[in-house]
């Protein structure tokens, strides 16, 4: 697996750094974030920049988040974004975000790669240990 360094990659909607302690992808959408699909095609192709093709589990923290879009969801959700990841915990503390993160979890949460919501980032974080080499 390649090693990520201390970058951080900002696209319009938030921010992806690696979390060398848990060997982690992070993505943190800004306060009053609205994501369209012209986001989430920006945000997979920053998430398989920044891992350098890798799949790594991931942690996106949706709390700040205002509205992704249903083309977003989509995307996100489709075959490409998926396969950027190895698996994904959606970290929602506010109730706009856990609906953006249980709609999301009933259309694709069935699928080859693992994607649970968690209310705690330590929650997160420790079930994707399970996913990290």
């Amino acid at each position: 697996m390649n090693e990520l360094g201390d970058e951080r990659l900002r696209t319009r909607t938030g921010e992806f750094s690696f979390d060398k302690e848990n060997r982690i992808i992070r993505f943190e959408t800004h306060e009053g974030a609205v994501q369209t699909l012209a986001d989430a095609k920006e945000n997979v192709a920053a998430l398989k920049r920044f891992s350098k093709g890798t799949p790594y589990a991931f942690l996106c923290d949706i709390t700040r988040c205002k509205v992704t879009d249903l083309d977003a969801r989509n995307h996100y959700g489709a075959d490409e974004g998926r396969q950027a990841y190895r698996a994904m915990a959606l970290v929602g503390g506010r109730p706009v975000g856990r609906m953006i993160g249980n709609v999301f979890l009933t259309v694709y949460g069935n699928r080859d790669r693992p994607i649970r919501l968690f209310a705690e980032e330590r929650d997160a974080i420790q079930w994707l240990k399970g996913f990290t080499d």
